[in-house]
């Protein structure tokens, strides 16, 4: 049996705006833990360290009362399946409220594998238990982490469109509270180093007209980013008219999803790998130009050879002058 006796039992929080877990330290075999991350589920596992492996195959649950509780008689919490690696026991939403609830009361849970038969000795059952000392005031903790946790991931707000009126006068609340979203986990997340603000049109209106009002609302969205506190160096806005169109503008329903602001994100690695492209990019660009130039300057060597060659040609010596006017007959100039 491994657990931690009463007077080191303790249930220690973590938490940051993305993520809070509750843990408890079980000396010898490893860890009892709660967890619960930004845009998930509630999880609960028990971890090994790796010294003692927990059986496969099944194990069950049940309450184990305190010695002095005579009165209280263990209570089955379930079965549950062993997963190799060393998180054996995972328990879904359903399975984990049973075991708050006896914890929260007071009363230990413990975990039994099925009998194992080893060569050196007869079966034996490895029990992993979990003290309710100390968990009532540290669950209280840990649920109000999660009230505070940002419910949503990078990858939920990564990519962020908002769509606007043909006539638009402003953002509307609608779309300010989607920004705010969107606002609020960049102020959070350390690893959000880039944001680029991108304004498109349909194309009912003139080229110009249409830049000019994809402009007007990408410009909007990125103030409001700053309004919310998103520091402005962070913020990338740009403008592109009707250049790339995701509908069809020949209907009303296709002109309004082209009318549109998208919002990406870049964490660390999206912005080192979007700074990789831009700078082959550049590189290509500099490459092409050089060969054009080098093109261009053999091109214009090329024919000025030409034409010095031409105009050399094109000029005669005094004797050649000389010798052709002997030769002309003015009584016959045909020869």
């Amino acid at each position: 049996m491994y657990t931690a006796d009463m007077t080191s039992s303790e249930w220690k929080l973590a938490s940051n705006p993305f993520s809070c877990s509750l843990t408890h330290t079980i000396p010898v075999f490893g860890k009892a833990i709660f967890s619960r991350k930004a845009g998930g589920a509630e999880a609960f596992y028990l971890e090994s360290q790796g010294k003692v492996v927990f059986p496969g195959s099944v194990a069950g649950a049940e309450t184990l009362p305190p010695q002095w509780r005579n009165d209280l008689v263990p209570v089955p919490l379930g079965a549950f399946k062993v997963e190799a690696g060393n998180q054996p026991i995972k328990l879904t939403t359903a399975q984990i409220a049973p075991v708050v609830a006896q914890l929260t009361a007071g009363v230990n849970v413990m975990y039994s594998s099925q009998p194992v038969v080893s060569a050196s000795s007869s079966s034996s059952i490895m029990r992993v238990v979990l003290n309710a000392k100390n968990f009532a005031a540290g669950f209280k903790s840990y649920q109000q982490c999660i009230a505070d946790l940002i419910p949503y991931s990078f990858a939920q707000v990564a990519r962020t469109s908002i769509n606007y009126a043909e006539k638009p006068e402003g953002l509307t609340a609608a779309q300010k509270a989607e920004l705010g979203k969107v606002a609020r986990y960049i102020k959070a997340d350390p690893n959000v180093v880039g944001v680029f603000v991108d304004g498109h049109s349909d194309n009912s209106g003139a080229p110009e007209a249409n830049e000019a009002l994809s402009k007007q609302e990408a410009e909007w969205v990125a103030a409001y980013l700053t309004e919310q506190g998103v520091a402005a160096t962070k913020i990338t806005t740009r403008w592109h008219g009707d250049k790339f169109v995701i509908a069809d503008n020949k209907t009303a329903a296709g002109r309004a999803q082209n009318r549109r602001v998208t919002v990406r994100l870049e964490d660390e690695a999206a912005h080192k790998e979007f700074m990789k492209k831009e700078e082959e990019k550049r590189k290509a660009d500099e490459k092409a130009s050089a060969e054009k130039a080098a093109a261009e300057s053999k091109m214009a060597a090329t024919s000025a050879a030409a034409s010095s060659s031409a105009s050399s040609k094109a000029r005669m010596t005094p004797e050649e002058i000389s010798r052709m006017v002997e030769r002309y007959d003015l009584k016959n100039p045909k020869r």
